[in-house]
């Protein structure tokens, strides 16, 4: 099948042909077919998304004792892997870099030197 280039927002689960339509995040170059997929990544996300909705409202269930969460993140995850592995160079190491990907990387920014 045929890739073309894609440029991706994931805050806005978009998915856009062509480059100067809308901001983006990422650059990947897809088919049809695996365009039709992100889509249900994304539909995916959103959905998991508006169930964490009930939960940020309930105090007493924290954030890292809740399944929907834990699902949003998985989903989140496997949106960012589909990403990564349709990705340019460019995208593949910045997804590469970011902390949920290697759980090592500490979740803050790096320190850096004092001026």
């Amino acid at each position: 099948m045929e890739k073309r280039p894609y440029y991706i927002n994931v805050e806005t689960g978009e998915i856009l042909p062509i480059k100067t339509v809308s901001t983006f995040q990422f650059e990947i170059s897809a088919s049809d077919e695996d365009v039709r997929h992100l889509e249900r990544k994304f539909s995916e996300l959103d959905s998991t998304a508006n169930d964490t909705f009930v939960r940020s409202h309930l105090p007493y269930v924290p954030y890292s004792n809740d399944s929907d969460n834990d699902r949003y993140d998985e989903k989140l995850r496997e949106a960012y892997q589909m990403i990564h592995d349709l990705g340019q160079e460019e995208t593949r190491r910045f997804i590469e870099s970011m902390s949920f990907w290697n759980p090592e990387k500490p979740q803050d920014l790096e320190k850096r030197p004092k001026d």
